[in-house]
């Protein structure tokens, strides 16, 4: 199997996974104590995996994710889109600055992050976060990175239902989207994740009830589409990847 493709699909996987801490739905109506299956809005996050000749990894995403919102006489759902930038440097060393379209990321833990900040709801630059919207722009300070990218995929909306029927399987369906190499589909629950990839014009991805079996029931699952695209590059010495991605996430699934 081709090695540099399994080391992007990591790469994307690892993202998918940060963006589950942002699926926010029981955030905004979190249960002060879950009961059994609860997703609690996040799976656990795990170390970033590098591939061995990497200097720099460098990733801008965008997460969408539809969160109902309650008005007198009407509920409707908006979507909320969140830039985010994570990069991370060989031997998880710390760079002097790091910056993603003018905004510093803070270096936690060996890595360089801008997350959302949710104890401050009312300021909406806390969770509005980088504007991704055109030219993707990386500008490090020793080592030196500087690169403009095209802008990120397009959003690939989710457009299947939110109940999933372990029994007879799945199909997660989503808009298609312009500009992605691959297509990451992702499905969490009980901490457990199933995931499939396929080309970048995909639209739709099948899900077995072998596939599902494993992830248990739940209210609380989370449906993923993320499109991605990476590229690699020889700066100064230094070989350096970049990943633009845009994912959307859709919480409150059923599983039964």
């Amino acid at each position: 199997m081709n090695t540099k493709r399994n080391q992007k699909i990591r790469f994307a996987s690892f993202a998918l996974l940060i963006l589950t801490l942002l699926a926010f739905t029981n955030a905004c109506k979190k249960k002060e104590n879950p009961g059994p299956g609860s997703q609690n809005g996040a799976v656990p996050m795990p170390n970033y995996p590098q591939p061995s000749d990497a200097d720099a990894v460098l990733v801008a995403v965008k997460s969408s994710v539809p969160s109902p919102v309650q008005m007198p006489g009407l509920g409707m759902d908006i979507t909320i889109d969140i830039g985010m930038g994570i990069a991370v440097f060989k031997g998880n060393t710390k760079a002097d600055k790091v910056l993603l379209n003018t905004t510093e990321l803070t270096f936690t833990n060996g890595v360089h992050t801008w997350l959302p900040n949710f104890t401050n709801v009312t300021d909406p630059t806390a969770l509005s976060g980088i504007n991704l919207n055109g030219s993707i722009t990386w500008d490090v300070t020793n080592p030196t990175i500087q690169k403009t990218l095209s802008n990120l995929p397009g959003k690939p909306q989710v457009t299947s239902g939110k109940t999933i029927t372990r029994s007879e399987g799945y199909v997660l369906t989503n808009s298609s989207a312009s500009g992605a190499q691959n297509v990451l589909y992702a499905i969490h629950a009980n901490n457990k994740t199933v995931m499939k990839t396929q080309s970048g014009n995909s639209t739709s991805c099948s899900f077995t009830a072998a596939e599902l079996a494993e992830l248990g029931t739940t209210k609380n699952a989370i449906v993923q589409a993320n499109a991605y695209t990476i590229t690699d590059e020889t700066i100064g010495g230094k070989k350096v990847y970049f990943v633009r991605q845009s994912s959307y996430s859709v919480t409150s699934v059923e599983i039964k």
